[in-house]
């Protein structure tokens, strides 16, 4: 699944690069940024590849990224401003419990909730520049950030600073694997199946932490 994604990325990125030259990395990045299961990880290192064959410089890569990644996290930024602290609390209270016949489970709480957002706007620069070094959720953490009502331009610099030292780096690690391109789908193909592995595991290990609490509280309240 993973590597047939890789593969349509690849002719989709050498077309735009090919007939927008940077802005179609630009279009490419603002996609992945709105679409968080797009691999950048392999995305740069692809536009890195295209600058060493001297179709594309690395510096217009990375800037070209940045402003799409900037783009793209407004649009997220923008949506949490206008879902804003009370809708998102409603929100929570109403879907935040998983139901189904006799089994209730916790995802998320209103109580959880207000700890985070206390915490983002304690925090929310450094929580949105470590956000952007990670894969999966460095776009959606402009959600949080616009229901916080961050700074503005606070999260841009942020946001800015954070894509650039994400971008980097895999841009020219592209540039250093050259003519060896063709390793990184075997890679990544390694990869698909270690970040199923730690997403199962993420998702076993949340839900028998809930079950625990919710048998805790039981047995709390039956005392």
């Amino acid at each position: 699944m993973l590597t047939d994604l890789i593969v349509g990325i690849t002719h989709l990125l050498e077309q735009l690069v090919g007939t927008f030259g940077a802005p179609g990395i630009g279009l490419v990045a603002l996609f992945e940024n709105l679409f968080p299961p797009t691999p950048s990880e392999f995305l740069y290192p692809l536009a890195g590849k295209m600058a060493y064959d001297g179709k594309i410089t690395p510096a217009a890569v990375i800037v070209a990224g940045v402003i799409g990644s900037l783009v793209g996290s407004l649009i997220f930024y923008t949506l949490g401003w206008r879902l804003g602290e009370d809708r998102v609390r409603g929100i929570i209270a109403r879907y935040g419990t998983l139901k189904w016949r006799w089994f209730h489970m916790r995802v998320f709480t209103v109580e959880e909730y207000d700890k985070a957002l206390a915490l983002f706007r304690r925090r929310g620069g450094i929580i949105v520049f470590v956000a952007r070094l990670l894969p999966m959720v460095h776009g959606v953490v402009s959600i949080p950030a616009g229901v916080a009502h961050m700074n503005l331009m606070m999260f841009m610099v942020y946001t800015a600073l954070g894509a650039a030292l994400w971008i980097a780096p895999f841009t020219f690690f592209g540039m250093w694997l050259g003519q060896n391109w063709e390793q990184v789908i075997d890679w990544m193909a390694a990869y698909q199946n270690i970040m199923y592995v730690l997403m199962a595991t993420a998702v076993g290990w949340y839900v028998l932490r809930r079950i625990r609490q919710r048998r805790t509280a039981h047995l709390t309240a039956s005392e």
